[in-house]
This record gives structure tokens, C-alpha cells and sequence, in this order.
């Protein structure tokens, strides 16, 4: 099936590793040109040839550091500089602090809404014009089954997430009569540098081995398995497609039948 993406001009943040890194390796495969965006740029040579190997029309890196503001603005013309435009945005960011409710500071939900939260309102922004004026566009915010079933110390992601869901629904009201569509994801456990950290987490909290670290997260998951990033970003691929044209303001889960919502 030829999704139309070959030539679709795509931002992805937080696109160095994990789900970030999945997604931009999907839609390169696609033909797409592609953007990551990244702290720290000297990381990204095996990334951009990864992406060109894959198919990329064009690959580069633009620095964005979600907790700089004034990265920013910067970041996203950097890109439009490269590519001529976006017409993809995937908002992906990284997952904030776990821990039970009372071990939560205040110190750390403003760092969570800093950097997981308040981005992406910004960085929306800066890429809806380029999107109404072509009439077309996909936006994909990348959050957690957290939105749709609770998780146990995720208080800090859950809530934030959550935020998202609410925003990406009001944009998909707002701008679908111009060719927009906006989308959650919502991954349940995939083998990524996130997952490891929240495994050692529980390991270190809960005085628990790794197998039964592990269990914790996987006791509700009727796969029985961490998932593969490879599988995430070609649902990113679908939804950022032509063929993705009439779906807007969903909130997927891929998490191997945890969050058993309908």
C-alpha cells in the first residue's frame, strides 16, 4: 500500500532514541524528508544515516531542548529551513519522573509540565501555519495507555499525558475542515531506554529482581511481552498518511491489550 508520504515533510522531537527513534525510521522509510530534533546534535551521525539508509528523502538534525524555551522557535526554523516546510508533526517528548503521589514535589510536576506539557502547546504554534496554509497536515502527540488505564507511580506521566489528550481533541475540532488531522498514541510498555529506567526504578524502590520488575509491568498485558518500537512507528506511519485522512482526535492504545478499553 503507498501511504503517500514520499516527500511529506516531518518533525520529530525527542527523535534521538526509543518511540521518537521508531518514528522517524518508519516514515523515512516512506520517502519522507525527515527532521529529528534532539539536546544534543553530535549524537544524531548514526541516527541520520540510519534514516537515509532507510529510505529518507532528506535527513537532518535541529537542535530543540523541550526544557529550553527559546530552543524552540529556533529548532522549528531550522527545520523549515532544510525541508521547505512541515506538514508532520510528532510530539514526542520524554516521559517524566515515576514515584507514588506523596514522594511527588511541586518542584517536579513544574518540571513535568516544563518539559512535557507546555513544549508542545509552543511547539504547535509554530507548526499549525505551515500546515493551514497548505491545507494538510498530521499531528501526532506521543503520551501513555497511562491516559486510559492508571498506572501504579505514574502519577507525574498519567496527569500530564492526560493534558494532552484534552488538548489534541480541542485541535482536532479546530482544525480538521482544513485538512489536520490530530492524534494521540498511547504506548503501552515497548522496549525503550524509558522502559529500562522505569524496570531499574522498581528494581530500586520496591527492593525487586529484575523478573519481578519486570512482571509489574507486563502482569496486565495479555501479550506477555514489552513491545517492539519498529511496530509503533508504523502505526505513526498510518495515521500520518493519506490513508489517515478521516481519522481525528483518537487516542490509540498500542499496548498489547492492557488498558482493555473499548
Amino acid at each position: 500500500m503507498d501511504l503517500g508520504l514520499k516527500g511529506k515533510r516531518v518533525l520529530v522531537t525527542a527523535g534521538s532514541r526509543g518511540l521518537g527513534r521508531a518514528s522517524a525510521l518508519a516514515l523515512a522509510a516512506e520517502g519522507a524528508d525527515i527532521a529529528v530534533a534532539g539536546r544534543d546534535l553530535s549524537k544524531m551521525s548514526e541516527l541520520l544515516d540510519a534514516l537515509r539508509e532507510a529510505g529518507a528523502g532528506k535527513a537532518v538534525a535541529v537542535r530543540i531542548d523541550l526544557s529550553e524555551r527559546d530552543t524552540l522557535a529556533a529548532g522549528v526554523a531550522e527545520a523549515v529551513e532544510h525541508l521547505g516546510g512541515i506538514d508532520i508533526f510528532v510530539a514526542n517528548t520524554g516521559g517524566p519522573a515515576s514515584g507514588p503521589f506523596l514522594d511527588i514535589e511541586r518542584k517536579d510536576w513544574e518540571l513535568a509540565l516544563n518539559e512535557s506539557l507546555l513544549p508542545v502547546v509552543d511547539l504547535c504554534h509554530l507548526v499549525l501555519p505551515h500546515m493551514r496554509q497548505q491545507k494538510w497536515g498530521r499531528i501526532l502527540f506521543v503520551t501513555t495507555v497511562g491516559v486510559k488505564i492508571v498506572q501504579p507511580n505514574m502519577v507525574l506521566s498519567d496527569s500530564i499525558r492526560l493534558a494532552m489528550v484534552g488538548m489534541a481533541k480541542s485541535l482536532s475540532i479546530e482544525f480538521a475542515h482544513e485538512g489536520i488531522m490530530v492524534n494521540c498514541l498511547c504506548p503501552g510498555p515497548f522496549a525503550t531506554d524509558r522502559m529500562e529506567y522505569l524496570v531499574t526504578s522498581s528494581m530500586e524502590r520496591d527492593n525487586l529482581s529484575r523478573a519481578d520488575a519486570e512482571a509489574l509491568w507486563l502482569n496486565e498485558v495479555p501479550a506477555q511481552k514489552f513491545g517492539d518500537p519498529s511496530d509503533f512507528g508504523a502505526m505513526v506511519a498510518m495515521l500520518s498518511s493519506e490513508r489517515g485522512g478521516f481519522i481525528t482526535g483518537t487516542a490509540i492504545a498500542l499496548d498489547g491489550g492492557k488498558s482493555r478499553a473499548y
